[in-house]
């Protein structure tokens, strides 16, 4: 039988879906999703200039930083009092790249 691909392999090992399918609930949240893309976009950010620039309070912004982190799909970093949120799974910049292109303005999913 010849070797399988990596994407027969979440076909067969559950063990590896059910690890990708954590990192599609964590994209799953709109809030989170933005969260993820603005970093794949622009590098690292603070709390505050996340929320400012997504237009979201600071403390929901927080919550879902803490999910991703506990996902391990962000890392973070302290640098003068402040904590500095990048990501860590430069594989979900693929992922974003697909959904950009899977879900069209005006289209039905």
């Amino acid at each position: 039988m010849p070797a399988r691909n990596r994407i027969e392999d979440l076909a067969y090992d559950l063990e590896k879906a059910d690890l990708r399918s954590e990192v599609l609930r964590a994209l799953g949240n709109p809030a989170r999703l933005r969260i993820v893309a603005l970093l794949s976009a622009s590098g690292e950010k603070t709390v505050n200039e996340i929320a400012e620039a997504l237009d979201m309070p600071q403390s929901t912004v927080s919550q879902q930083l803490g999910s991703l982190r506990l996902r391990g799909l962000l890392r973070a970093r302290h640098e003068g009092g402040r904590r500095y949120y990048s990501l860590a799974m430069p594989e979900v910049n693929e992922l974003l790249a697909c959904l950009a292109r899977c879900c069209r303005p005006g289209e039905k999913v």
